[in-house]
């Protein structure tokens, strides 16, 4: 097996090397330019890229001047910058000049425009962050996934190595992630590298741009009681396009083509195996056995006239997993299997002083489970539509008004022990069958009113219609913005919101949630220097099942974050943040310590970008461990022949050992004429800690130990394209 697993990675390698050889010489193209403000002062460290290939950029010296070594013509070269609009230009052929000169255009103009634009977030006058596509392709830790990128931002606060979005210390299935102005619930793959979900539903080559609102998101869009992701797809093609992809765990492909001046198309899909990624990294990954994906996506956009659009965003996936799981006593396989097939339609009309949208969902899934004498299989039925208004009434005021109706539906048809911890295929079940439905229907109206060129006021107020048994509610937002000049801002907001659990085998029914939340934000940006930081304090009501046998009602949390980002030099930049989490949740009518806990978050990064070299990337995370409910001992049971465990009489009164990573991502580029190749190797846990999960114990629970995350892995591809 050793020496099948040696062969195996040195013929890789000896694939990756030989193409790394011939691509040496290939033809390469280089465009120079300089890049200044409003003021003709020069704009250090802003990123310079090309529209083709985001990821393969370069950045501003202090002077402002820039060579992209990387460019094919025709393209389109884009230069951004924080505090700056983004900066785009169809290049044919390569200009008569030598050098181009480029001015960058501050955001704060954006307030003197006429025009309401259909593809900007709802609003910016709460906290948020935004990531375009390059942002996504050069985070160390994304992998090239929209919601990987988020676990990197300090607001984000997974413990578990998911792609879930888990925003300042709330449980994930109170944030919501929305995809051209619908929701998508439970956005994650089912079945990855770690059985936990680690990539999201989401093909970057798809994405315009995306918006975190890590706490009081914007109530034009509603159940979502903790933070919102907001995606756009691609409403623009400047050219047709093709890529193909290999590596130790997936082949694809994706075609993006125009079909006139004003329409385009966008079709892709993947496959993705065990067999490679398995046998290099056989003793890292003691628990996964086999897992398989087959998905693929279509995106259609058209511009129907010249204030109209259509667009359509169609995905369908079908995967799945074997894997070793520890319940209680028992050691077993699980299975799993999910196929899913979701429609996202859009139609926009927007005029100088309006903007009009309609947005439909229609998502099916179908889901199986095996585990002992556990199975279950879950049906899925989501419809959604919405309409939605937004006016200019004076050049500082706008007014937005939108009505929702989101129908949810699940059938389970499950088998389920007698006793929650009698898991052996031995042992006895029930046949349970239950069917949830919820018709949410909500109406909201926002306003926002730059009172001057400082400052800016918005509110919002969301309220449901109810249907069934629902009780009503009123959910309510506010929030200053006030930037006394181009390099500080202050954000205070806050809010009372509402949202619905998402059901599951371990609790089927939908449960309303809400939260009060208020939180502080300042930003201060420089050409080299980006800083914020946040306090912030939530109190979260509604029921919330953590495990088989602990369930809280209540729970308040308090939070401070600060990140700092430095251009230290025009190819090396760093970034570190730290996190405190003070999570108290209220059990047995009792305020005590949360599971995420956290005296401290603490994540740093390094990044090296030389386009004629190669692109490298480390980064840390260090954090204590989750606290968990430790089993004292055991009371052996004649009815299932088997122990019952007994669980300490003090909640979450043991920690997991510190959590501790570092990974390391490395690319290489080349362009040859109107083709290019990305080369690409990651480190996961380079250290090869072992970072605790979660507590195991013997069959009679008199001994203790720990099921741990995944320890160093390898991973490798490459990336060919083509731009026509």
């Amino acid at each position: 097996m050793c020496s099948q697993k040696l062969r195996f990675f040195f013929l890789f390698s000896f694939v990756l090397i030989f193409i790394f050889q011939t691509t040496l010489f290939a033809q390469t193209n280089s465009i120079k330019g300089k890049v200044v403000d409003s003021n003709n002062q020069p704009v250090f460290a802003a990123n310079v890229y090309s529209s083709s290939f985001p990821n393969k950029g370069t950045t501003t010296d202090f002077d402002g001047n820039f060579i992209l070594s990387s460019f094919t013509y025709p393209d389109t070269l884009l230069v951004s910058y924080i505090g700056y609009q983004t900066y785009k230009i169809y290049l044919e052929k390569p200009p008569s000049k030598d050098s181009i000169f480029i001015i960058l255009e501050g955001q704060e103009n954006l307030l003197n425009q006429m025009v309401v634009t259909a593809k900007n977030p709802i609003s910016e006058e709460f906290s948020v962050i935004k990531l375009e596509k390059m942002d996504i392709y050069t985070n160390p830790i994304s992998a090239g996934d929209p919601l990987k990128a988020i676990t990197a931002l300090p607001s984000s606060t997974n413990t578990d190595e998911s792609a879930n979005p888990v925003l300042r210390g709330s449980s994930s299935d109170r944030s919501r992630v929305v995809l051209n102005g619908v929701p998508v619930y439970k956005p994650v793959r089912n079945g990855q590298i770690n059985g936990l979900g680690n990539f999201s539903l989401f093909n970057a080559e798809m994405i315009d741009k995306q918006y975190v609102y890590a706490s009081n998101p914007p109530l034009t869009y509603g159940n979502t009681s903790a933070g919102l992701i907001e995606i756009q797809t691609n409403h623009k093609l400047d050219y047709n396009h093709i890529q193909a992809s290999l590596s130790l765990a997936n082949i694809g492909g994706l075609v993006s083509r125009k079909l006139g001046e004003n329409t385009f198309i966008q079709v892709y899909g993947n496959y993705q195996f065990p067999d490679a990624f398995l046998k290099l990294n056989e003793k890292r990954i003691e628990n996964l056995i086999d897992f398989t994906t087959k998905d693929a996506g279509l995106n259609f956009h058209s511009n129907l006239t010249n204030k109209s659009s259509i667009n359509s965003f169609n995905y369908f996936i079908d995967e799945s997993y074997i894997a070793t799981r520890n319940s209680y006593s028992y050691e077993g396989q699980n299975d799993a299997q999910k196929n899913r097939f979701f429609s996202i339609n859009n139609y926009s009309l927007q005029g100088e002083n309006y903007n009009f949208k309609i947005n439909t969902l229609v998502d099916f899934s179908k889901q199986n489970y095996r585990f002992g004498n556990l199975t279950s299989q879950i049906e899925n039925k989501q419809s959604y539509i919405s309409l939605d208004y937004k006016h200019l009434i004076l050049k500082t005021t706008s007014i937005q008004t939108g009505i929702s109706y989101d129908y949810s539906k699940y059938n389970f048809n499950d088998s389920l022990p007698n006793y929650y911890y009698a898991n052996s295929p031995q042992d006895s079940n029930y046949f349970y069958q239950h069917q949830s439905e919820n018709n949410n229907i909500e109406a909201y109206i926002y306003t926002n009113w730059n009172i001057n060129d400082k400052l800016t006021m918005s509110s919002g107020f969301r309220s449901n219609i109810p249907t069934q048994e629902q009780d009503y509610y009123l959910s309510t937002q506010m929030s200053f913005n006030y930037k006394p000049n181009k390099k500080n801002n202050f954000i205070l907001s806050g809010g009372r919101y509402h949202s619905y659990t998402t059901p599951s085998f371990i609790d089927a029914n939908y449960f309303l949630l809400q939260s009060l939340q208020i939180a502080l934000d300042y930003s201060y940006s420089s050409k080299k220097i980006l800083f914020t930081t946040a306090l912030y304090h939530k109190y979260e009501t509604g029921n919330f099942q953590d495990s088989e046998t602990i369930t809280f009602d209540k729970a308040k949390i308090t939070g401070f974050e600060v990140f700092i980002k430095h251009n230290l030099t025009k190819k090396i930049d760093y970034s570190l943040s730290n996190t405190f989490i003070n999570q108290q949740v209220r059990i047995n009518e009792k305020y005590q310590k949360g599971a995420n806990n956290l005296n401290y978050l603490i994540k740093a990064s390094v990044t090296y970008a030389n386009p004629k070299l190669f692109t490298a990337a480390l980064f840390y995370i260090d954090r204590p461990g989750t606290y968990f409910t430790s089993i004292d001992n055991g009371i052996f049971r004649n009815e299932t022949n088997t122990y019952e465990p007994v669980f300490s009489s003090i909640i979450y009164n043991q920690q997991l050992n510190s959590y501790k990573n570092l990974n390391l991502n490395i690319s290489r580029f080349f362009p040859f004429g109107k083709y290019a190749l990305v080369l690409y190797a990651s480190v996961n846990n380079i250290l090869d800690r072992k970072n605790e999960q979660n507590a195991l114990y013997s069959f009679d629970y008199q001994n203790q130990y720990f099921n741990n995350f995944q320890q160093r892995t390898f991973y490798m591809g490459l990336v060919w394209q083509l731009n026509k």
